[in-house]
């Protein structure tokens, strides 16, 4: 895991600039990050090899590989973390996630996250989504969803290791355009009543 640097930058002018959180963060992915290769461990096999039925087999491989997108309203435990390179250049994909090479080559990042769904919330949707506790992998490049994943993990509240998983609801607000803010957010507290003896 990486830890804090007093490592600094210079521009032009050979000026010493410290390096920003973000900057490290940056850095640390681009080591721990392998080419995309389309590869998903398997997951999206999951649906078909769990069939039970014709129909069931039929219907197994409408799901769609997940994004964050995808999982709004979810509540999901997070097993862990995986750091991507894009393939290609794909201008469509908006990211901050870009780690320059010695090359001078940009490559885009992204997570590919190993996760848990843990209830019904999200399910009124077009997309189907995996049963509550199958284990499935989605990915993001969402800025604010990228940040607090990379920070949980350094903190260690998750690590798939050690068994830890991090509880977590994904939130997207509207912007109104067309696009959303997708952001992670605590599992809502519940009342539960315990029975009298």
């Amino acid at each position: 895991m990486p830890g804090k640097s007093n490592i600094q930058t210079t521009d032009a002018n050979s000026v010493a600039h410290p390096i920003t959180p973000f900057q490290q963060m940056l850095r640390a992915m681009a080591n721990d990050a392998s080419a995309e290769d389309g590869n998903f461990g398997g997951d999206d096999l999951n649906a078909i090899l769990s069939a039970e039925s014709e129909e069931e087999l039929w219907a197994s491989d409408d799901r769609p590989p997940l994004n964050f997108q995808h999982l709004a309203g979810c509540e999901l435990s997070i097993i862990g973390i995986d750091v991507k390179f894009s393939r290609g250049n794909n201008a469509s994909i908006l990211t901050p996630f870009i780690w320059t090479d010695d090359r001078g080559q940009e490559k885009k990042m992204y997570l590919l996250v190993k996760c848990v769904r843990i209830s019904d919330a999200g399910d009124n949707r077009t997309v189907k989504l995996p049963p509550i506790g199958e284990v499935f992998t989605a990915n993001t490049s969402a800025r604010f969803v990228v940040a607090k994943l990379w920070r949980a993990q350094i903190l260690g509240l998750f690590d798939e290791n050690r068994g830890m998983t991090w509880e977590c609801m994904v939130e997207s607000t509207d912007l109104g355009d067309g696009t959303a803010v997708i952001k992670l957010r605590p599992v809502p507290k519940r009342v539960t009543r315990g029975t009298a003896e």
